[in-house]
């Protein structure tokens, strides 16, 4: 018999994180990125599809407030179980959502995004609308770390590899920390200014940087060229893969090719540390043509995730939310 519950076993992170882990799961779906949104008001759900003792599915929720109503957000989820037929899967994706409309009416949510990984069927008990403007990545470029370290570098193209050996020749070296530096956030605030982006506040990459789990570990890669800092990135390591999520540099240094420089050296630690993928997070031609374009010179191979759906439990008060987003930020991690 199938059952739909709430995984409420707050010390045992291990455990859920097993069947992400084992399921191709993404960073954003493990335990201890739930306990990070929290402390960022976020109030988080488990939910955990069985059938006797098989999980089929596992799920992590990310409510937040909007006015005095709610919100859903299941990033790259939810993690379903690979060795299931198809028929199983729609079954437990129904018992999920059934699940998460109870929740909806006690929560208040106007409603539910999700943005799967690979695989979401199509469930006509639902009727979901598909989603326009992504909140993570729709495509990714990943580098396959089990080749040796020469047949990754060879796959570079000529112009990133002559970079990494300019950085090397000018005496660039880096520095890994496993705690926040401030220099990070200076540097951000650099690149924020000069590409126009949007930037989480500094308490958002010192919390970040804190985690520190037999799964899950963050860490601070620092570019040195001549005593100064002047690239800063900070990867998570978690599952198979490496995942270089934020980056900084001083503009002023970038004919020293120190960004080239510090990729090359997160790959290589990311590898000797027996990982099996390296996720350069995000790639987009139209959106982002130069820095796809130079991810790109790594090598590595496409990877575009499933379509993002949305779920809608309040009309009315979806079309204002809706109107709202034009004008105004509203962010959902």
């Amino acid at each position: 018999m199938l059952e739909a519950n709430f995984f409420n076993q707050r010390n045992n992170g291990a455990e859920w994180n097993q069947f992400v882990i084992e399921n191709n799961g993404n960073f954003l779906q493990s335990f201890e990125w739930g306990e990070f949104q929290e402390k960022f008001d976020a109030k988080v759900y488990r939910i955990e599809v069985k059938e006797k003792d098989v999980i089929l599915l596992r799920a992590q929720i990310i409510q937040k407030k909007i006015w005095l109503k709610t919100y859903f957000y299941i990033p790259y989820g939810p993690v379903l179980n690979l060795d299931i037929s198809l028929q199983e899967k729609q079954k437990a994706l129904i018992l999920f959502l059934n699940k998460i409309q109870e929740l909806a009416r006690k929560e208040n949510a106007i409603f539910l995004r999700i943005e799967p990984i690979t695989f979401f069927p199509v469930l006509s008990e639902f009727c979901f609308q598909q989603q326009v403007k992504r909140v993570q990545p729709k495509k990714t470029l990943l580098l396959d770390l089990e080749k040796t370290e020469q047949e990754i570098f060879n796959n570079f193209n000529k112009g990133t590899r002559y970079n990494i050996r300019l950085a090397e020749k000018k005496g660039v070296k880096m520095k890994v920390l496993q705690r926040y530096s401030d220099v990070f956030y200076n540097l951000m605030k650099q690149t924020k200014k000069r590409q126009g982006f949007r930037a989480h506040a500094e308490e958002y990459y010192k919390k970040l940087l804190d985690i520190d789990t037999k799964d899950f570990n963050a860490k601070l890669f620092l570019a040195e060229y001549n005593n100064k800092v002047v690239t800063a990135s900070i990867v998570i390591f978690f599952g198979k893969r490496a995942t270089s999520l934020h980056a900084a540099s001083d503009y002023r240094y970038r004919a020293i090719k120190t960004v080239e420089f510090l990729h090359w050296q997160k790959i290589l630690l990311a590898k000797k540390m027996g990982f099996k993928e390296y996720d350069f997070w995000g790639i987009d031609e139209k959106k982002w043509p130069g820095l796809t374009h130079f991810k790109k010179g790594f090598g590595g191979k496409e990877f575009e995730y499933a379509q993002g759906k949305v779920l809608i439990f309040q009309n009315y008060w979806y079309k204002i939310y809706s109107i709202a987003k034009k004008f105004f930020v509203i962010s959902l991690l």
